[in-house]
């Protein structure tokens, strides 16, 4: 599965904060999986010489995926439409790895960018870095600002830390070296390391909720599975609610190479969610399913044949109901992420 994690912020770092994105980018790009989003932004034209966020991380990614099929799977550059992008400011951009153009202006590309990314880390920023961390806010994006790094990750850090910290789940002594002085150069690899591990398991912990649309479907979304959701540390997404525009097959299959946990509410047996069900089964993912019944027992035979064994929350739609439902999610969940870390540590 692909994480897309962004790495944004200001055009003019100093050495030290060059070896942190350096670090930063280094450590990302150790995650099997994790693709890196760039802006592109090369320099100022009258300021050539200046490195900026995106140039240092393209000099890192460059010298370790040496391979051009590796580096083109594992970096992309969002760009706008050249004759819509700051023409009053003298703008130099690359365009590496996989290219994806924007049709609209420097704006809509952030608004694209910050859409596409699973997780966000912005470095100093000035200006349009306040935009991406506001849209990550309002689009309930993962994002760490750097606050040692001053500029917009500092302000926004300091004025949303609540917020941040909500989808992250960082250690105390990780936070203290964030919101301290500059750290000495000895100490920034460390620290990248640990962003980089935190924001890849706060970007990975995404759940998919495939289930029907419309009245009597709603509800039971908003009141019972987003809120186990939540409560167990995911974000829910679901295309219809999450997705503002786009084919909904692409965004299906999208959305399934992001997402570390999967619930189908199977209820009716939709034939878009049955589809979407077997695109589930293919990948070797092992969802979390669910069957509303009206009745106080319901016939297995009733169900495909390819169900009839699966474990499956089969509950009645009423109170008493929902509520197994919910605490079966929380277990299965709570399962997902142990097992991942289980993962890990035999990695």
């Amino acid at each position: 599965m692909t994480t897309r994690i962004a790495l944004y912020g200001g055009t003019n770092l100093t050495s030290k904060e060059i070896r942190f994105v350096r670090c930063l980018t280094r450590h990302l790009l150790a995650i099997q999986g994790v693709t890196l989003i760039s802006g592109g932004f090369e320099c100022y034209r009258e300021h050539p010489a200046w490195i900026s966020v995106d140039r240092a991380v393209l000099f890192e990614a460059r010298q370790l995926l040496p391979e051009p099929e590796t580096f083109i799977g594992r970096f992309e550059t969002w760009l706008p439409l050249e004759r819509l992008d700051r023409p009053d400011d003298g703008v130099e951009r690359f365009a590496e790895g996989a290219v994806h153009r924007i049709p609209g202006t420097d704006q809509a590309r952030r608004f694209n960018l910050v859409r596409a990314a699973d997780g966000i880390v912005t470095i100093k920023g000035e200006g349009n870095t306040r935009t991406v961390l506001e849209l990550a806010l309002a689009l309930d994006k993962p994002a760490l600002p750097i606050p040692f790094t001053g500029g917009d990750s500092r302000t926004l850090w300091e004025n949303n830390r609540e917020a941040f910290l909500h989808s992250l789940n960082l250690r105390p002594e990780l936070i203290s070296r964030l919101e301290g002085d500059p750290p000495p150069l000895p100490e920034l690899d460390g620290i990248a390391r640990d962003v980089a591990q935190a924001m890849y398991d706060a970007a990975k912990k995404r759940c998919l909720v495939l289930m029907p649309f419309g009245a009597g479907h709603d509800d039971f979304y908003r009141e019972v599975l987003r809120r186990a959701i939540e409560a167990a540390n995911y974000i829910p997404h679901r295309i219809d609610i999450d997705d503002y525009a786009g084919n909904i097959p692409s965004l299906f299959l999208s959305a399934l190479e992001r997402v570390r946990a999967v619930v189908v509410d199977v209820t009716g047996l939709n034939p878009n969610v049955m589809y979407e069900l077997g695109q589930v089964h293919a990948r070797g993912i092992n969802p979390f399913l669910i069957y509303r019944r009206k009745e106080s027992t319901m016939d297995v035979d009733a169900l495909p044949f390819y169900l009839r064994h699966e474990k499956m929350a089969n509950e009645q739609n009423d109170e008493a109901g929902r509520r197994r439902i919910a605490d079966a999610l929380t277990r299965y969940l709570s399962d997902v992420v142990l097992h991942t870390d289980e993962q890990r540590r035999h990695a």
